[in-house]
């Protein structure tokens, strides 16, 4: 599928793939990340998120990212079956998730912004104490606490920064292209007209592949004179046979001198014999008298 030139649209994702076979793999890549997102949710791991030191957003990526296991595949049939209303919804989700990322992404740098006096804070002693929203509840925030401990709080900081720039760019990268592909489809969808130069149907497949119309063939066929029957030959049924049987002998009574009716004789004379047949059809042409 190319679009530039056509319509203005750039026509590949990632420089080398068509925008819509990139936009399938987008859709599969979101499919894909949902279930990570799924075991995030039922072991609270913090190594399958892409957030983890704010308890308050702790699952929200997590939540948002499982919905792509319903997106993912919606986004994958409106790619393929250019459905504009489901690569639209395929898109509204991956703003909203391009959204929930960032918001989350806010609240784990303020709290990695604690870090350095972390261990000493009033917060710190109630979360170890209570825990909150069930997140391990005898250590509230084991991944703080742990690079408190290790006093890396300034390079966890410029970790995060570079991991998340790079997540979410990617992710708008994407959202970026199916975008484009949706803006095609609207485009392209709005009045097909193609000056029948269209490949969906069936007469476009055949100017595709440079094959002809076989209709023509059988319209040519049916538009042959036919062939009309000889008028001086009669096709009588014997059992299975149709045997041509010359018309003159009709008028014939009796037997020749060789003791055999004229009939008889000319079906002697082929191999058709008076006992039953066996095999495929046959037919015996006589000579015409005058």
């Amino acid at each position: 599928m190319t679009f530039k030139g056509e319509s203005g649209f750039d026509s590949t994702c990632c420089l080398v793939l068509p925008l819509k076979f990139g936009v399938g793999l987008i859709s599969m890549l979101v499919f894909s990340q949902s279930l990570l997102c799924i075991i995030a949710l039922f072991t609270g791991d913090i190594r399958f998120q892409e957030n983890g030191y704010n308890v308050n957003t702790y699952r929200l990526p997590s939540i948002i990212g499982a919905a792509g296991l319903l997106f993912g595949f919606v986004g994958l049939l409106g790619v393929f079956d250019e459905k504009l209303l489901w690569v639209k919804a395929f898109n509204r989700f991956l703003m909203a998730k391009i959204a929930l990322m960032i918001v989350a992404a806010i609240a784990d740098y303020w709290t990695l912004g604690k870090c350095d006096s972390w261990l000493e804070s009033p917060e710190h002693l109630k979360f170890h104490q209570y825990g909150q929203h069930g997140v391990a509840a005898s250590n509230s925030n084991a991944a703080l606490d742990s690079l408190a401990d290790l006093h890396v709080c300034p390079w966890a900081r410029w970790a995060y920064l570079i991991g998340f720039g790079v997540d979410v760019s990617v992710w708008v990268y994407c959202a970026f292209k199916s975008i484009l592909y949706e803006m095609h489809l609207h485009t392209s969808l709005g009045y097909p007209i193609d000056f029948g130069n269209d490949r969906s149907d069936a007469e476009g497949r055949w100017r595709f592949y440079q094959v002809k119309d076989p209709r023509a063939d059988a319209l040519r066929l049916s538009r042959l004179p036919e062939v009309p029957e000889k008028q001086d030959r009669k096709m009588i049924q014997y059992g299975a046979l149709e045997t041509a049987v010359q018309q003159p002998y009709d008028g014939l009574q009796g037997y020749g001198p060789d003791g055999m009716h004229p009939i008889n004789r000319g079906m002697s004379a082929s191999g058709i014999g008076f006992n039953p047949i066996v095999g495929s059809p046959a037919t015996v042409y006589s000579p015409v008298t005058a």
